[in-house]
């Protein structure tokens, strides 16, 4: 099955849904004809931000075999994050570990370039570690320290001089350029200090992602938040028309202390995509 053409009204949809007017534009999407991978991938979307995790785990099942409707891999390995994460909390542990597995057996069977298979496993195979509680597993985004004692800003500002000699510490685009690693190398306090000064106009997803992980760390949960609704609403720019959510923020575990219903609401129905 080769990928569809978005259609204009589709598309108009789905801005509609993107800008957080859930309900109206899901009136529109069922009047849509065909499309049905596609309406499966956002009700998905929606359902997984609205708690409804049994309906966003059927819609992804419906979608998820039609790999070759996602356009973008991302939002497909997004997605496949959602969908374990959810089963988790929901208790769904042996009617997805039944998917998961049958997936990969598709896959297997089917006439693919060898790096799409391995691919398939890789994520696969350690989606249904996760499923067995096992933690720290590969696919998860690196961790996060507390650091006390690390590089002094005057080391910024050289590597800033040496590196991007255009830019001044002092801006956003010198920040967007060193947050990655102050982050990592900078006191923690110290880094987000600076990333507070221009998070406002920061357009790196990563550092609003960054950020709320550190602010997790630290047990500051309001500045958490901020920094996730300013990546949601602000920074997050979708890759394909059919993505009305940012799915991304499943792939942080460390995040669930925050990721509240209240604050998935927020999201879902707020406007998004630099619409």
């Amino acid at each position: 099955m080769a990928i569809v053409k978005i259609p204009k009204k589709l598309k108009d949809i789905l801005n509609i849904l993107r800008n957080g007017q859930i309900e109206e534009g899901l009136e529109q999407l069922d009047k849509i004809k065909d499309f049905e991978v596609q309406k499966a991938i956002v009700k998905a979307e929606i359902n997984y931000f609205k708690g409804n995790y049994q309906e966003a785990l059927l819609y992804d099942e419906q979608a998820l075999p039609f790999d070759d409707q996602w356009y973008a891999g991302n939002i497909l390995t997004e997605h496949l994050f959602a969908y374990s994460y959810s089963s988790i909390l929901s208790g769904n542990f042996l009617q997805a570990e039944k998917f998961l597995k049958q997936f990969l057996l598709d896959k297997e069977k089917r006439e693919l370039p060898e790096h799409r298979v391995n691919f398939y496993r890789h994520q696969i195979n350690h989606h249904l570690m996760k499923l067995n509680g096992e933690k720290k597993i590969i696919i998860d985004p690196k961790e996060l320290v507390i650091i006390e004692n690390g590089n002094k800003q005057e080391e910024f500002v050289e590597q800033l001089k040496k590196y991007r000699s255009k830019l001044d510490y002092n801006s956003v685009e010198g920040a967007e350029y060193l947050l990655n690693f102050m982050f990592e190398k900078y006191n923690t306090i110290s880094a987000l200090e600076y990333y507070e000064t221009y998070a406002d106009k920061i357009k790196n997803e990563d550092h609003h992602i960054s950020a709320a992980r550190l602010y997790v760390k630290i047990d500051n949960k309001q500045r958490a938040s901020e920094a996730l609704l300013r990546f949601s609403c602000k920074a997050w720019f979708p890759v394909e028309h059919i993505q009305i959510t940012p799915m991304k923020l499943w792939m942080f575990e460390d995040l669930q202390p925050i990721f509240t219903q209240e604050l998935k609401n927020k999201i879902l129905y707020s406007s998004k995509g630099n619409q």
